[in-house]
């Protein structure tokens, strides 16, 4: 017959689902289309942009390095210079005939003045020089090739720092940056026995110092450098001031240390870069500074990003008319012919793909096809129905059939013990409770489904049995919701649960409980068996979802075999009547307890018979 056939049901086989074709076309497209294009586009961008970054910070860093070598020089001399007064004993020779008398003030001070100037102030390299005696600091010699009022900068911000150094004992120039400025200062010896007698103090010309620095012609740049501190600096180019800027700075400063010999470092924010460049010297340590806005020196990836935009914008039309053609003509013909095909899975029979015409040839022909094959198995299927529900009801008889004789024999043999230890009393009650199982069992009137009283009571015949057996080692309990009493069941559900509970659990110790609950939860039907007894283990649990899935291996002992064949029965017997989402289970529980659970539907539609078995006879084709 058509719907005995596992090709009507595709996930009826049990093999992985295939990729849907829609799929595996986006699969192609993303593939062969848009990881080479994107996998070009993003080389392109990050290649060149890395090459252009790289190639723009190797110029500066190589700018910073001439330029502190270019700097550091023009100090070197500056400082070569101030040393110069001491090697040529002018104005020691002055001081020690001041000292001695032969020299009054006005011809000491002339000639302490124009060695001063022959040596700075004809020099255009230094703004201003400073002298004056360890003994009397105050009174200052000095030449300026600014205004007069420019000795009140010196009283104001250089005083103080060299009275320090002429606290010192050393003659070592010392480098300071003062309010922008750069000044050398050293304190002056005696050549004969080393005496300190005096204190020079230079500025240097700060535009003759960054004279011939071509390094900022092409790029905009900010430079300065640190020396031996950072408490001040002096900057080349003081165009840029904000935020960024002064945060930069500070940052910069972290990394400056008088340890740090010919080491670069690079720190970044937001918009700037900067580069620190430190170098050690004879007399002070130098860290240059390179300070340049990134929009500025990146300015070459602006074309690039251009360029990758267009391409972008070229590949994008592209790539969505292709997602447009495989949708159009492809994915929406496929989706139609699936969405048919789940119709006819669910239950309409016969219908037909209607509507707007497929875009192409070869979905035109598999629509006629599909609409045809609809069709013919409509035809078929009213024609076969009748047949199928005909054997579904024979085969559920025979497998109610199948319980009956298994229980009679074990029922006479307690009989016949029961004779010969007891009385006539105990075995007349026996006789009329096997009497009631055999008649139930038997069911003359060949009904499938019973009242649930009736299936209670045919449970009580089992339990006066089983306690004439077991005596007082044999406790029942019984929950049962008066208010599902009428409720139509299958006929002999309970009696195989009762006694799988009997063999597999009070014989096994030879005593224990059995608790029957029936109640009603979430709009089903739960009737539960509890017995106490041996405790399920994982391969019980294993080996009774096999026999409940018609999965026995044979292996079953001959002691439970006839039990097992019950228990499949009744789950296989629920299962065909409401569906595959209801049935029998048997799993251990808290304490060691083993419950065995029927679940059915509270409300049943009127068109079970038919409605029902149809489902069954489309999702279980195995059972035809």
């Amino acid at each position: 017959m058509i719907f005995g056939k596992k090709k009507y049901k595709p996930g009826s086989i049990n093999r992985k689902k295939p990729v849907s074709l829609r799929r595996r076309l986006l699969f192609l497209v993303v593939i062969f289309w848009i990881v080479p294009v994107m996998s070009i586009f993003f080389f392109m961008t990050l290649y060149y942009r890395k090459s252009i970054m790289d190639k723009s910070e190797t110029l500066m860093e190589e700018g910073l390095k001439n330029f502190t070598s270019f700097h550091a020089q023009k100090i070197n001399e500056a400082i070569a210079i101030s040393k110069k007064t001491s090697y040529e004993l002018v104005i020691e020779k002055a001081w020690k005939k001041y000292k001695a008398g032969d020299f009054s003030d006005a011809q000491f001070y002339k000639e302490v003045i124009d060695n001063l100037k022959s040596q700075y102030y004809n020099d255009n390299r230094f703004i201003i020089s400073v002298f004056y005696l360890s003994e009397n600091p105050c009174r200052l010699y000095y030449t300026s090739r600014k205004p007069v009022d420019y000795i009140n900068t010196y009283e104001e911000y250089v005083k103080t720092e060299a009275n320090k150094i002429t606290s010192l004992d050393t003659s070592d120039a010392h480098v300071k940056i003062i309010n922008g400025k750069i000044y050398i200062i050293r304190n002056l010896y005696t050549t004969t026995r080393y005496n300190k007698f005096a204190t020079l103090v230079v500025e240097l010309n700060t535009d003759r110092l960054f004279e011939g620095t071509a390094v900022n012609k092409n790029y905009e740049f900010e430079m300065g450098f640190f020396i031996d501190d950072t408490n001040s600096m002096v900057l080349y180019d003081t165009d840029v001031k904000d935020d960024n800027r002064t945060s930069i700075i500070h940052k910069v400063k972290d990394k400056y240390s008088r340890q740090s010999n010919r080491t670069m470092d690079r720190v970044e924010n937001g918009i700037y870069t900067a580069f620190l460049y430190q170098q050690k010297f004879d007399d002070y340590h130098l860290g240059a500074v390179l300070i340049a806005d990134k929009t500025v020196i990146y300015s070459e990836l602006k074309a690039l990003s251009q360029v990758m935009v267009f391409i972008f914008l070229i590949v994008i039309p592209v790539f969505v008319y292709m997602l447009y053609f495989i949708t159009r003509h492809i994915t929406v013909p496929i989706g139609r012919m699936i969405k048919a095909s789940q119709e006819m899975e669910q239950g309409k029979i016969g219908m037909q793909i209607e509507g707007e015409p497929m875009p192409n040839a070869e979905f035109s022909y598999l629509s006629d096809a599909f609409n045809q094959m609809s069709g013919e198995v409509k035809y078929l299927f009213d024609y076969a129905y009748n047949e199928k529900l005909a054997r579904k009801e024979a085969k559920i008889i025979a497998l109610q059939s199948q319980i009956n004789p298994h229980f009679l024999n074990n029922t006479l043999e307690m009989m016949n013990w029961q004779a010969r230890m007891a009385g006539d009393v105990a075995v007349s009650k026996m006789i009329e409770a096997l009497g009631t199982l055999l008649d139930y069992s038997m069911d003359r009137s060949n009904k499938k489904m019973i009242k649930l009283a009736e299936e209670l009571r045919c449970a009580d015949a089992f339990f006066y049995i089983m306690s004439m057996r077991f005596g007082q080692r044999l406790r029942v309990e019984k929950e049962v919701d008066e208010e599902l009493l009428q409720l139509q069941v299958p006929q002999l559900i309970l009696q195989p649960i009762l006694e799988n509970a009997v063999v597999h659990g009070i014989e096994a110790v030879n005593s224990g409980t059995i608790k029957l609950k029936v109640y009603k939860e979430n709009g089903n039907v739960i009737l539960q068996v509890i017995n106490t007894g041996r405790t399920m283990t994982e391969e019980d649990v294993k080996r009774i979802k096999n026999i409940l899935e018609v999965k026995a291996d044979g292996t079953i002992n001959e002691k439970g075999k006839h039990i097992s064949l019950g228990i499949r029965n009744v789950n296989e017997r629920i299962k065909l009547i409401y569906g595959e989402e209801y049935g029998l289970t048997i799993l251990p529980c808290d304490g060691g307890d083993t419950v065995s659970a029927i679940t059915i539907p509270f409300e049943v539609p009127l068109d079970l018979e038919k409605g029902k078995l149809l489902s069954n006879i489309r999702n279980n084709p195995s059972h035809n």
